[in-house]
């Protein structure tokens, strides 16, 4: 068995609840992420647990291991008060392709089949080898188009993981692609607020995403190769540092060369390096607003000229300080980092015994876990 307080954290709650929901998994690049929610007495969605492990050994050997995954899912469910075994996870983001497909189909006639004869021609695979599902996005333009944002991933990489699941003790009611957990995360937690059309960057270590959200529609998915340990390498190149001696800096220091700071003892302000993290910074930050500037032209085309409203940063460089504030500048934009997608949910009755300072990192998580228990789908 492992040894889950040292890699493990989560939270617990009171059980004034009358409907515990799905559990939702997320194996994260560095972490496996679980959350659950419940309905309270009073119809409200509140937090029951949530919980964070450390991978033991590489994701891609534990993902082939139900032997060795099957053990530590099952001590960190019991730790931290997971109810049941009923699962909704997300299929790695590295098996998944999304993209946006316009198609055209006579009047009448399936999308479904209009859809596949458009990918035939778009990917240079045979169709039949994957499980396809897709989101009409557009319907017909001046010119007859229509627009989808489809996800396919391999027949063998589906039944790979569901049997993985199972032969874990689990039993998956669903599986979900990554941005869709992610619209249900915002939805639940903007419904009440004026945030029509929003950019949500999820930055991972080498790749990030940008999801656009219009109401309760997904709009847009892309990848993009930008990441943290993207920027530091370049960093640490200019700097003539290691890496990890530029990550510290960067988390000590961060990027908000307006934030006044103490002077430190050292021959140079902590307000000089900053503002030389973020020269140095600059041009990889640069390329990134290129991207966003990019997917912004695409929004305001295909969602009849709306413009995006707002920002929201996820995931590694959005908790680097000055990343939002730099990006808020050089976008015209309001540019929000969401510190803890699971801190509105926090019940104020409960009973919270851990602390749950992992919680920036459970975006994915939260979002599946609200599977059945939100009204937008």
């Amino acid at each position: 068995m492992f040894a889950l307080k040292s890699v493990t954290r989560g939270i617990k709650t009171a059980s004034s609840f009358i409907e515990a929901g799905l559990i939702g998994i997320d194996f994260a690049l560095e972490n496996i992420n679980l959350a659950q929610f419940e309905k309270t007495v009073n119809g409200d969605v509140a937090l029951r647990t949530c919980s964070t492990i450390k991978y033991p050994i590489s994701r891609e050997e534990l993902l082939n291991s139900p032997k060795k995954l099957r053990p530590l899912l099952r001590q960190a469910m019991k730790e931290y008060g997971f109810k049941g075994k009923d699962i909704v996870s997300s299929i790695p983001s590295s098996d998944v392709r999304i993209l946006s497909l316009h198609y055209s189909k006579p009047k009448n006639s399936d999308d479904g089949e209009a859809i596949l004869q458009a990918l035939q021609e778009r990917i240079d695979d045979d169709v039949s080898k994957y499980v396809i599902d897709y989101l009409p996005i557009r319907s017909v333009d001046k010119d007859g188009e229509q627009l989808a944002l489809v996800a396919l991933v391999k027949h063998e990489l589906v039944i790979s993981y569901l049997e993985l699941l199972r032969h874990s003790g689990l039993h998956v009611e669903a599986l979900e692609i990554r941005p869709a957990a992610i619209k249900r995360l915002i939805y639940s937690m903007y419904k009440k607020e004026e945030y029509k059309n929003i950019l949500v960057i999820n930055f991972g270590t080498n790749k990030s995403f940008l999801t656009i959200i219009s109401g309760r529609r997904l709009l847009f998915d892309q990848e993009f190769n930008f990441g943290s340990d993207v920027v530091v390498e370049k960093m640490s190149s200019i700097l003539d540092m290691t890496q990890e001696a530029t990550q510290d800096l960067i988390l000590k220091h961060g990027f908000d060369s307006e934030n006044k700071k103490e002077s430190s003892q050292t021959i140079y302000s902590d307000e000089d390096i900053t503002k030389t993290l973020l020269e140095v910074a600059k041009p990889k930050f640069d390329e990134l607003i290129d991207e966003i500037n990019r997917v912004l032209i695409f929004a305001a085309s295909e969602n009849h000229g709306e413009s995006i409203t707002k920002v929201i940063l996820l995931g590694s460089l959005a908790h680097w300080k000055g990343v939002d504030k730099y990006l808020n500048k050089n976008l015209n934009i309001s540019v929000k980092t969401l510190q803890d997608p699971l801190s509105k949910f926090i019940n104020s009755s409960s009973n919270i015994s851990h602390e749950y300072s992992h919680a920036p990192n459970m975006a994915i998580a939260a979002g599946l876990a609200l599977k059945r228990l939100v009204e937008y789908e």
